[in-house]
């Protein structure tokens, strides 16, 4: 009886034991919470995200957002910034020309016969250093692209009936004009592509313009093609390709970069050019 009372003891002590052992394993829902925060109150001291200090597949997932933040940064990043094309302007001699005021960023070209303009005297990318008396304004001036830019300007005509704005600009080593108003003030494209007037090409466009308003306009030239907007709308975007770009002769005097009007009078504001960066460049094609 003794021994069978001893063993009977000795069980019911193991069993004791066992369970006393697992009420301390055991973790109910709450401590796990409890815990969790501990851990996130750790990682906030050290400077980590709660999945950071957790470790294994959750810190590579923020590793890869954190590169995916970092890569859309530096493509927006990429984009160069515009800059104002003041201070090296001057009047164009066409021969009845109206005067030329430069005042306070704004062009005001007045009624000419018939056309009035103004040309910049900045240098380009690939020009021969300037060493003129007459160039000690511009020859410092940073060269400014013939390719891969953007350009944009508001205009307005105060009085008159034909184009407010003829802006002369470079196509690599040729050169076009947006003609905005022109052939008795209805007519916008550019002047010229394979010869053919904005009065007859592929960018003809039909658009009035009211005296005493100012319209935003922009071109976008890129390796394959030009694009041009008025007041945000798009009007056009030509290939470049197996094309040839001209002026008309009238406009000689306006390159490589300026603005004219005929028979009225116009003003040009806040005129402003970027080049597209290599990502850009890339894209377009």
């Amino acid at each position: 009886m003794q021994r069978l009372y001893r063993t009977l003891t000795r069980g019911r002590m193991m069993f004791a034991a066992l369970v006393a052992a697992a009420v301390v394993t055991t973790v109910t829902p709450s401590q796990q919470v409890t815990a969790q925060q501990v851990t996130a109150q750790q990682a906030e001291t050290v400077g980590q995200s709660p999945a950071e200090a957790a470790g294994g597949e959750s810190s590579e997932n923020s590793a890869a957002q954190k590169g995916t933040t970092a890569k859309n940064s530096a493509d927006k990043s990429e984009k160069a910034a515009w800059i104002s094309l003041t201070g090296h302007w001057k009047a164009c001699q066409f021969g009845g020309e109206g005067d030329v005021i430069l005042k306070d960023d704004v062009i005001k070209m007045e009624h000419g016969d018939p056309l009035t303009g103004v040309v910049w005297t900045g240098p380009f990318d690939g020009d021969p250093p300037k060493t003129g008396a007459d160039d000690s304004k511009s020859k410092h001036a940073k060269p400014l692209p013939r390719d891969n830019y953007e350009l944009r300007w508001e205009c307005r005509r105060d009085s008159g009936y034909d184009f407010l704005c003829a802006f002369t600009f470079p196509v690599a080593d040729q050169y076009v004009s947006l003609v905005m108003g022109g052939w008795g003030g209805g007519i916008t494209g550019i002047s010229s592509i394979d010869g053919r007037d904005a009065s007859d090409n592929e960018t003809t466009m039909f658009m009035s313009y009211e005296d005493k308003k100012w319209y935003s306009a922009r071109v976008r030239v890129e390796t394959t093609k030009i694009t041009a907007w008025v007041d945000g709308t798009e009007l056009f975007s030509h290939p470049r390709q197996d094309h040839e770009f001209d002026i008309r002769f009238e406009m000689d005097p306006c390159t490589p970069l300026g603005i004219a009007n005929f028979e009225c009078d116009s003003q040009i504001r806040n005129i402003q050019l970027r080049r597209l960066q290599a990502s850009e460049i890339t894209a377009a094609k």
